[in-house]
């Protein structure tokens, strides 16, 4: 299906190469109703499939920054974000499991958030609603329950496991198993001070204008200085320390290395992704936390936490705390760890580690 509003693609959208090959289109067949009483009548989601129509059904669900683009769909096409993880013979092996992933509600690349178009054609911007990560499961479910129908093992990462919790904790009797990758069941005010300080780099923009900049300009440099702050959060500063030091950058020397790999990081971002959909979904992630009730529900889905030893932004002893929380709530709950010294981003960057983790999962949570 497509949506009731077809678009040209936005800069970051037009830099990705989007709508790249395997994209598809699904609209909402009943009016959405936010947690904050907003309603979206017209709403839809990008989504891709890889792997037969008969294999055993797996969902991912992206962390904040990435799309639906998991991984290629041909040898020329534009690679995924987690190349090394899915596709033929890999841990997701593509020959055997029928994999979905979607661009969440509020999403930069193709589905319903700020940027999309309403019914009347234009950018939505400051008038999107607020959305919560719950929000974003229910629209989530009406795509996955049409896609197979059976009950499906979810992967998520980083906000993409925060997603996995919600999705579960609402339709536990169809969801087999989670495996949420570097994702608390609540988050703190550590990961909230980081994004806090991101969001009010992009209000502060001159070009934010309340978030109705689609004409351009754009808040360009309040985005940038969001994904620096987050940059480093990510990162450990054993990683920083192996990989830059207090290295100069060539050639004019006049820079640290450091320094100039966090400009870098921050036009990337600019390139590909939008500021009103960073404060949507930072403003999502900071608000989540599983009640107990929603724990309840939960103790009907086995859990599989993985951890990078290495993250600053989820430390270890967090995930930890939150693994006991779980257990006590009678959920079966396994905590299992990634190493390497890339901090949060160790699950994105060690695909290898990913991979064998992801088959072990798979393997053990088979139904």
């Amino acid at each position: 299906m497509t949506p009731s509003v077809v678009q040209e693609p936005w800069p970051w959208q037009a830099h990705q190469g989007f709508p790249w090959d395997g994209v598809h289109y699904f609209h909402g067949q009943t009016p959405l109703v936010t947690d904050g009483g907003a309603h979206l009548n017209e709403w839809g989601l990008v989504y891709e499939e890889w792997g037969p129509s008969t294999g055993e059904p797996v969902v991912i669900f992206h962390a904040l920054t990435g799309d639906s683009h998991v991984a290629t769909h041909h040898a020329r096409g534009p690679l995924g974000w987690w190349e090394g993880v899915v596709g033929p013979g890999a841990g997701l092996d593509t020959n055997r499991f029928h994999v979905l992933s979607f661009n969440v509600l509020g999403g930069a690349m193709g589905s319903t958030g700020p940027s999309s178009k309403d019914p009347e054609g234009r950018p939505w911007g400051s008038r999107f609603p607020n959305l919560t990560l719950f929000d974003m499961a229910r629209a989530a479910h009406e795509l996955v329950a049409g896609w197979r129908g059976d009950r499906v093992r979810i992967i998520g990462g980083s906000m993409g496991g925060m997603l996995a919790y919600a999705y579960a904790a609402l339709y536990p009797d169809e969801v087999s198993a989670v495996m949420a990758v570097g994702a608390p069941i609540a988050h703190g005010p550590w990961a909230i001070a980081f994004h806090t300080i991101g969001r009010r780099a992009i209000v502060s923009d001159p070009n934010f204008r309340g978030g109705d900049y689609y004409e351009g300009p754009y808040p360009e440099s309040g985005l940038a200085i969001a994904r620096m702050a987050d940059m480093v959060s990510y990162q450990h500063p054993e990683s920083m320390a192996h990989k830059f030091g207090r290295g100069l950058q060539p050639p004019e020397f006049d820079d640290f290395q450091i320094t100039s790999y966090l400009h870098y990081q921050g036009q990337k971002l600019v390139n590909r992704f939008d500021a009103n959909t960073y404060l949507t979904l930072t403003l999502a992630m900071d608000a989540f936390s599983l009640s107990p009730d929603y724990l309840a529900t939960l103790a009907k889905t086995p859990i599989w936490m993985v951890g990078m030893l290495s993250d600053v932004l989820y430390f270890p002893q967090e995930l930890e705390a939150h693994r006991d929380v779980l257990t006590q709530a009678g959920v079966s709950t396994r905590l299992a760890w990634i190493s390497g010294p890339w901090g949060h981003d160790t699950f994105l960057v060690n695909q290898e580690a990913s991979s064998a983790m992801v088959a072990e999962f798979l393997e053990n949570s088979a139904t």
